[in-house]
C-alpha cells in the first residue's frame, strides 16, 4: 500500500513530488474527526441519530473518511504520473484514466463487500448491514461534491490484478485495525440493520459535506506536507491529528461560542427607539428546538434588526451556532455586509480574527478571507482530475460561497438554494447551513421555481433541528402557508392553517408545540406609516420633463427601469445635459468591483447620512438592483410599471429618511417630512379598462418579457388609478388583489394568464425534479447532477460570468487589479448567454498565448466563465465576444466603462 501516491505535484526545489496515499487518507480522516470533535452540535446529531457514544463515533467516522480515496489504488489513476508509477512500482499503465477515482472507489467498495461479509468486518450482522454501509461509502467516495456513479460493475481495466486489489485490501484491513478494533458491533446501532439503513441514509447528506470539507483541509500542503517515505501508520496518525488541530484552528469553519443575551440597545446603540417589531423580537418567549418566524411589515420598519435580535437570542440560548442571511440579489447581499458589520462581533465571544474592515469593498473581502484558505495548488498538468486544492480554490473564489461556511454570513439566496439542488458541492452547502439560523430577506421575490426549491431547503434545514426567519414587506397568503408547511414537513409534523389577514403580522411555529401557530398583529412605527400619492403616466416625454423639472428645483431623483436596455436608453436621454457626478447608472452589468464602487457612491449621495449638497440635483437611473435592501432615499422616485409587490419595494426608496425641505436629516422621527407628501410616479401603458391582449407588449416590449404575467400588471395598474398607496393599511389588500386566487382579469388577458400560470406550475414541478430527495439518501437518481457553475438555482434566461481583462504590455491583467488576491472575482460581470455565448480568441499567436495564460489563471480556468479581453480604443475599453444567432456564431464588439458598465458597441 505504500507504493501508491495520493497527492502529486511537479518536482520543485527538491521537495517530495508525491504524498503517499495512506498518509493522505489519514490526513483527511484527521481533519474530519477533529472537525466533528470540535463541532458539538453536529457531533450531538450524529451521536443521537446513531446512538453511538463519542468514544466510538469518532473512530467509526475516521474509518470511513480514511477510505474516501479508495479509488486511487487503481492503476489507471496512478498512471497519470507514469514517472512515479515506474519509479515506485516498476510497472506501466496500459489503459486510459477514463473513470474518476470517486466512482472507482465506490466500485472497489462494492467489490470488497464479499470479503466484509465473509469475515464479519462489522460484527455478526455485517451481511445485513451492507446496504446501510453503502451510504457511508457513497458519502465518503463522493468527496468531489457529487455522489459517485455506480453503473460500472467491473474492476477491470481500472484496477490491475492482483496488485491494486491486494494493496487496497491491505490498506482497508490496516484502517480496520486502527479505527474499528474497539467498536462494539453488538451495540444497538448495529443490531437493527433496518434502522441503521434509515439513519445512514438520512445522515449521508451531511456526512458527504464533512467528507468534502475534510478533503479540502487535509489536502492543504501548508499543514500536511508531502511524505514519500513509508513509516508506521499509528505514528503518522498522531502527526496528522496534530496538524489537523492546527489547521482547524485557522480555517474559520468551526462554531464559535455565542455571547450571553444582550438587550436590544446593546446590539443596536444607534437605534434609540425600537420599533414594535424590534421590541417583540427582544421579548417574545422562544421555544426550544427548531422554529420558524415570518415577519411581515412595511419597508423601513426594521425587519433586519428584528431578525438579528431573534437570531442573537436563539444563539445565546444554545439553539443555533450562527446565521446565514440569504438575499435576492448580489447588490442586496453586498449592501447587507455593511449593515452586519456594526453588530457582527457582538454576537460571538472571541471573533477578533473575523473583525471586518471599513469600506464596502474591503468588508466583503475581509469577511470572505477569514474562511478556509485553500493552500497552494499542485498545478500538475498530468492529473486529469481536479485536485482537492484546485476545487477548493475555485469554489472559494466566489465570496458568497465562503460566507455560507463561516459562522455567520450574508450572500445571495442562491447559495442556500443550491444546498438542495443536485449540483456539485450541494452537500458542503447543506453542511454550511447546519445549526445556523437561516434568514431569508425579501422572500416574496421568489418565483414559483425558487419557492419550490426554498421549500426543500426548509425541509432539509428543519430535519436536523435548524431554525428559519423569513422577512417580507408583502407576502401572499398561499405562499406563506406553503413555506410553513414545508418547514413542518422537515420534522414530520403538520402546521395549522394560517388564516390571519391583519398586517403587519408576525407568524411563529415550533416543533416543541406543533399544534400551535402564533399569529400576532403588530403595530408599525409611526414614522413609516404613510400615504404615498401615485401619478400614473403613459407618455415618456412627460416623464422626462418631470424629472428635468425636479432636478432644476434641486431635488434628487431615481428612475427605476425594468431592463438594462431601458436604463441605458434613459441614461442617453440625460447624458448630454448632466455631468457624470450628477448622473449615475446602476444596473447588474458592472464588474463586481465597479458595482461595489457605484453602490458606495449611491449610499454616499442618497444614504441615511447624506447631506443636501451631496443630494441636490442628482439623478440615478437604475434597474431592479435598487429596489431591495438598499438604504437610499430620493426626493422623487419614478418607476416603470411592475407588479404591485415590486412597486411597494420601490416606493420604500421614496422619502425613506425624514428630512427637512432642504434635504437635511431630521433627528426627531416625530417631525413630519419637510418635502411634502411623497408621490410615486409610475410610467406604464395607457390605462384601459378593457385592454387588448397586447396592452403591455405594444408599449413596453422589453418589460413584457421581464414581467410576463400581463394580467398582474393590469391589476396593478388598476389599483394605481386609486391615486394613492396607504401603508400599512392597504398592504394586504394590494397584494391579494393582484396575487390572490380571487383576482379577476379581463377576458383579453386570460390566455396570457393561463400560459404564465401553466409555466409557473411547470417550474414548481421542475423544482421537485431538480432538488435532492432527502429520503433516498446521498446517491444518484434518474436525474444527473450538474457542475457547480450550472446548477439552476433560478430558471429563466441562462447567464454566464464574463471576466474582464485589459491588454497591458503584451499581457492581460484583470480589469480590477486593486486587490491582486481576488482580482479576477472583482473583474467579473454576469451577462445573459444570448448576448455573450463564447470567447473570441485572438488571432495573433503571441496574443493567443497570453490570452490562454490569463484564462488558465482564472479560478475555474475558463471552464464556465468567458474571458473578455479589452483594449483602449476610440469608444473606451473595447473587446469582442461571440454571440449565437440561430445556428451561427456572430462576433460582436463590446465596450466597458466603470460608470456605465458593459454594453454592446453597436446593435
Amino acid at each position: 500500500m505504500f507504493d501508491y501516491w495520493g497527492k502529486a505535484k511537479p518536482v520543485d526545489g527538491g521537495s517530495s513530488a508525491w504524498h503517499l496515499l495512506p498518509f493522505h487518507s489519514l490526513d483527511v480522516a484527521a481533519a474530519g474527526t477533529v472537525y466533528i470533535e470540535r463541532s458539538p452540535q453536529i457531533r450531538a446529531l450524529l451521536q443521537y441519530r446513531l446512538g453511538l457514544p463519542e468514544a466510538q463515533l469518532l473512530p467509526w467516522i475516521g474509518f470511513w473518511l480514511a477510505l474516501h480515496d479508495l479509488g486511487k489504488f487503481a492503476t489507471t489513476f496512478q498512471g497519470q504520473r507514469e514517472d512515479i508509477l515506474q519509479r515506485v512500482q516498476q510497472r506501466i499503465c496500459r489503459h486510459q484514466y477514463s473513470e474518476r477515482h470517486d466512482t472507482l472507489g465506490m466500485l472497489l467498495w462494492l467489490a470488497l463487500q464479499e470479503d466484509a461479509a465473509a469475515e464479519a468486518w462489522f460484527g455478526p450482522a455485517t451481511d445485513d448491514l451492507l446496504e446501510g454501509l453503502c451510504f457511508w461509502a457513497r458519502a465518503m467516495t463522493g468527496h468531489h461534491g457529487q455522489p459517485p456513479r455506480e453503473f460500472a460493475k467491473a474492476l477491470d481495466p481500472h484496477f490491475q490484478y492482483p496488485f491494486d486489489q491486494r494493496a487496497a485490501l491491505e490498506f482497508v484491513q490496516a484502517m480496520r485495525g486502527m479505527f474499528l478494533s474497539d467498536i462494539d458491533f453488538e451495540h444497538p446501532c448495529f443490531a437493527d440493520p433496518r434502522r441503521f439503513l434509515n439513519v445512514s441514509r438520512q445522515l449521508s447528506w451531511w456526512l458527504a459535506g464533512v467528507a468534502v470539507l475534510a478533503d479540502w483541509i487535509g489536502s492543504n500542503q501548508s499543514h500536511f506536507p508531502y511524505r514519500s517515505q513509508a513509516q508506521d501508520l499509528a505514528t503518522y496518525w498522531q502527526t496528522a491529528r496534530q496538524a489537523a488541530g492546527r489547521a482547524l484552528s485557522e480555517v474559520g469553519v468551526l462554531p464559535v461560542p455565542a455571547r450571553p443575551a444582550m438587550a436590544f440597545h446593546q446590539l443596536f446603540p444607534h437605534i434609540q427607539h425600537p420599533s414594535p417589531l424590534q421590541a417583540w423580537a427582544s421579548q417574545v418567549a422562544l421555544s426550544t428546538g427548531g422554529q420558524i418566524h415570518l415577519l411581515e411589515d412595511v419597508t423601513g420598519a426594521g425587519k433586519t434588526e428584528a431578525a438579528m435580535m431573534l437570531t442573537h437570542r436563539l444563539m445565546s440560548q444554545g439553539l443555533a451556532e450562527g446565521f446565514y442571511m440569504g438575499l435576492p440579489t448580489m447588490a442586496t447581499a453586498n449592501a447587507m455586509y455593511g449593515r452586519l458589520s456594526s453588530f457582527y462581533e457582538c454576537l460571538f465571544d472571541g471573533m477578533a480574527s473575523l473583525s471586518l474592515a471599513n469600506g464596502q469593498r474591503d468588508l466583503v473581502a475581509a469577511f470572505a478571507e477569514s474562511v478556509l484558505q485553500p493552500g497552494q495548488t499542485e498545478r500538475d498538468g498530468h492529473q486529469l482530475d481536479d485536485t482537492a486544492t484546485a476545487r477548493c480554490t475555485a469554489w472559494l473564489a466566489d465570496h458568497n460561497k465562503r460566507a455560507l461556511l463561516a459562522p455567520a454570513g450574508a450572500g445571495t439566496i442562491d447559495q442556500a438554494l443550491m444546498a438542495v439542488l443536485q449540483g456539485k458541492h450541494q452537500s458542503l452547502r447543506l453542511l454550511g447551513l447546519f445549526r445556523k439560523v437561516l434568514i431569508v430577506d425579501e422572500v416574496h421575490a421568489c418565483d414559483a421555481y425558487m419557492q419550490g426549491v426554498l421549500e426543500q431547503v426548509l425541509r432539509a434545514h428543519a430535519s436536523v433541528g435548524g431554525s428559519a426567519i423569513l422577512l417580507s414587506a408583502t407576502l401572499p397568503q398561499r405562499m406563506k402557508q406553503a413555506l410553513l408547511d414545508a418547514f413542518a414537513e422537515g420534522g414530520g409534523q403538520l402546521v395549522p392553517a394560517s388564516s390571519e389577514t391583519r398586517y403587519p403580522l408576525v407568524t411563529s411555529w415550533s416543533f416543541a408545540e406543533p399544534g400551535r401557530l402564533d399569529s400576532l398583529a403588530m403595530p408599525t412605527r409611526a414614522d413609516v406609516q404613510r400615504t404615498v400619492d401615485v401619478r400614473y403616466l403613459a407618455d415618456i416625454d412627460e416623464v422626462v420633463e418631470g424629472i428635468r423639472a425636479a432636478l432644476a428645483e434641486g431635488r434628487c431623483v431615481c428612475w427605476m427601469r425594468n431592463t438594462v436596455a431601458e436604463a441605458l436608453d434613459a441614461h442617453a436621454r440625460f447624458a448630454a445635459e448632466l455631468t457624470p457626478d450628477r448622473l449615475m447608472l446602476f444596473h447588474a452589468r458592472f464588474s463586481l468591483g465597479d458595482r461595489l464602487d457605484m453602490e458606495g457612491r449611491i449610499l454616499q449621495h442618497f444614504g441615511s447620512q447624506s447631506t443636501p449638497s451631496l443630494r441636490q440635483g442628482r439623478l440615478v437611473i437604475a434597474t431592479q438592483v435598487a429596489e431591495q435592501s438598499l438604504d437610499a432615499d430620493w426626493d422623487l422616485v419614478v418607476s416603470d410599471l411592475a407588479p404591485i409587490d415590486r412597486l411597494i419595494q420601490r416606493a420604500g426608496r421614496l422619502q425613506r429618511h425624514r428630512r427637512s425641505g432642504a434635504g437635511e436629516r431630521l433627528a426627531d422621527p416625530s417631525q413630519p417630512d419637510g418635502r411634502g407628501r411623497a408621490c410615486l410616479w409610475v410610467h406604464g401603458p395607457r390605462w384601459q379598462e378593457l385592454p387588448s391582449a397586447t396592452w403591455v407588449k405594444d408599449a413596453f416590449p422589453k418589460s413584457a418579457k421581464v414581467y410576463p404575467h400581463h394580467g398582474q400588471l393590469w391589476l396593478t395598474a388598476r389599483l394605481l388609478q386609486e391615486g394613492q398607496l396607504r401603508m400599512p393599511e392597504d398592504a394586504r389588500r394590494l397584494i391579494e388583489s393582484v396575487f390572490g386566487q380571487d383576482a379577476e382579469l379581463p377576458a383579453s388577458l386570460m390566455q396570457n394568464a393561463v400560459q404564465v400560470e401553466g409555466k409557473a406550475m411547470s417550474e414548481a414541478s421542475e423544482s421537485q425534479s431538480n432538488t435532492i430527495k432527502l429520503a433516498s439518501g446521498y446517491q444518484r437518481g434518474i436525474t444527473d447532477w450538474w457542475d457547480d457553475a450550472r446548477t439552476p438555482s433560478r430558471l429563466g434566461e441562462p447567464s454566464v460570468d464574463v471576466v474582464l481583462a485589459c491588454w497591458e504590455g503584451g499581457r492581460l491583467r484583470p480589469w480590477d487589479a486593486s486587490r491582486p488576491e481576488h482580482a479576477w472575482a472583482y473583474s467579473t460581470v454576469r451577462v445573459p448567454q444570448r448576448l455573450i455565448a463564447e470567447a473570441a480568441e485572438p488571432e495573433d499567436e503571441e496574443a493567443l498565448a497570453a490570452w490562454r495564460q490569463a484564462q488558465f489563471s482564472l479560478p475555474d480556468q475558463g471552464k464556465w466563465s468567458i474571458l473578455l479581453a479589452l483594449r483602449s480604443g476610440d469608444f473606451g475599453w473595447q473587446g469582442a465576444a461571440l454571440m449565437k444567432q440561430g445556428d451561427r456564431q456572430i462576433r460582436r464588439d463590446w465596450v466597458y466603462d466603470p460608470l456605465s458598465g458593459l454594453k454592446p458597441l453597436s446593435s
